[in-house]
């Protein structure tokens, strides 16, 4: 059961709700690629950064946390759902425009809320090269800026150059890429405060051969869609890959756990590293059987896999 809010928490819920287009108590499994998770308490689906900007600084100001998302596609919500605001940036597809520099190097701009495939695609559609390494990743670029998303062909900070963030107070800011650090599976952003959001990004492209740009896209896309179970809900690879070793897929292969099943959750018995819902599953039985998957690989192989989803709520 959802806890009761706070008589303080009410009077900044509705003080919100008063100035913004918000939904109350929104189940988060109509949100994410898994199905599952209990009510956001409210839910913000802005269309500009403008308005993403003013609701962050404006529920900082009245004490209300903020969860940003994507379009769900790499998220966990716990059954107990999310306690405060949840602002989705899947609306905040606008902008994706290419631009030539003087020195004649091109760039493409793109606002958080583009899914991936389609940067990809606009981008391979005009004849440049860059982000074939992304085919067949889901999620929104924002999100694939917040984990460093990639394959083992590449990963978005080789073409990322800079990025437009607001902090949990309200204040945009431009950032060079310098000013990052890149990790498997995660982006730092050093010294910018405890929560920045993405706002947009400036990517780098060159041009290539238009067909062989297309005909490559085609092939790592086919070869991602017969390894992968995508006909059933899931957030993608649920593990990070060890730093040294086998991958987090071979292992869970290796300790005999492909079509372990708890309750409506079960890995997949196509690709090790993905849990899936069968249907019906509930985010404590996904958690349920990702424990089990922890305690199974760490007694066979000495291994600690982490999570790659991001798990929110209660």
């Amino acid at each position: 059961m959802k806890p009761v809010m706070s008589e303080d928490l009410s009077g900044a819920y509705g003080a919100l709700k008063r100035e913004f287009c918000l939904l109350v108590d929104e189940p988060m499994a109509c949100h994410t690629s898994f199905k599952v998770g209990g009510p956001a308490d409210l839910f913000f689906a802005p269309e500009t950064k403008e308005e993403l900007v003013r609701g962050i600084a404006r529920a900082k100001c009245l004490g209300v946390p903020v969860t940003l998302m994507g379009c769900g596609t790499n998220l966990l919500v716990k059954d107990g759902g999310i306690r405060g605001l949840v602002v989705t940036t899947k609306r905040m597809n606008k902008t994706l425009t290419i631009t030539v520099a003087d020195d004649g190097q091109q760039f493409v701009t793109a606002s958080s809320g583009v899914i991936l495939a389609a940067l990809a695609r606009f981008v391979m559609d005009r004849g440049f090269e860059g982000f074939t390494f992304c085919a067949g990743i889901p999620g929104t670029v924002g999100g694939a800026i917040m984990m460093n998303a990639g394959t083992n062909l590449g990963t978005i900070s080789d073409v990322l150059v800079s990025l437009e963030l607001v902090a949990a107070d309200g204040r945009v800011m431009g950032v060079d890429r310098s000013e990052l650090d890149f990790f498997h599976r995660r982006t730092s952003f050093n010294g910018l405060g405890p929560c920045v959001y993405v706002l947009g990004a400036r990517f780098r492209v060159k041009p290539g051969d238009k067909q062989k740009i297309r005909d490559r896209w085609l092939c790592l896309l086919e070869n991602r869609r017969s390894s992968q179970p995508g006909s059933m809900a899931s957030a993608g690879c649920f593990f990070k890959n060890p730093d040294n070793g086998m991958p987090a897929g071979q292992l869970i292969d290796r300790a005999g756990l492909k079509g372990k099943q708890f309750g409506n959750a079960m890995v997949s018995t196509i690709h090790g590293n993905f849990i899936v819902n069968c249907g019906g599953a509930t985010a404590l039985e996904i958690l349920t059987l990702k424990q089990m998957v922890e305690d199974e690989v760490k007694m066979k192989f000495n291994v600690d896999l982490k999570p790659e989803v991001k798990i929110e709520g209660e």
